[in-house]
């Protein structure tokens, strides 16, 4: 099944049949769901994020802006050391910088920041610190307030 990238390169969406040379990459890999973490051949992704990649065709350029020859090999590491790890070593898939929380799965990571943000560390800090765009739309509510009992 087929799905699109965004070529970060030069600005626009390209059909990809399932695997891609990622950047820093010298062999194609399967294109996995940013949002399921699953192949995007397993299931319908059309409403999920997509990836920012350089097409086939802007690769080279991209690589050539950065410094490398389009036929540069690069090293490798191996799988193991590109896992990160919790303090135990178990694998997660990323953790939280305000509460340091370990998410262990991408459910994880959306349950924390999903709509409400359950972050204790960034709820108390957004307490402290409104926006001032928050004080902004609230002086404008409390100024259509006044015309209205005004009127």
């Amino acid at each position: 099944m087929s799905h699109r990238h965004w070529c970060d390169y030069s600005g626009h969406y390209w059909d990809c049949s399932g695997t891609a040379v990622r950047l820093f990459q010298n062999e194609a890999t399967v294109c996995m769901c940013i949002k399921h973490g699953v192949s995007m051949d397993n299931g319908d992704h059309n409403a999920c994020p997509i990836e920012l990649l350089s097409c086939p065709e802007h690769r080279a350029d991209q690589l050539r802006a950065m410094g490398y020859e389009p036929d540069h090999v690069f090293e490798q590491q191996d799988q193991d050391t590109r896992t990160k790890r919790d303090a135990q070593g178990n694998p997660i898939v990323g953790f939280c910088a305000w509460c340091e929380r370990d998410f262990y799965s991408l459910e994880d990571h959306f349950e924390h920041w999903g709509d409400p943000i359950k972050c204790p560390v960034y709820n108390e800090y957004i307490e402290k610190h409104p926006s001032p765009r928050d004080s902004e739309e609230s002086a404008g509510d409390a100024d259509l307030l006044e015309h209205e009992e005004e009127g």
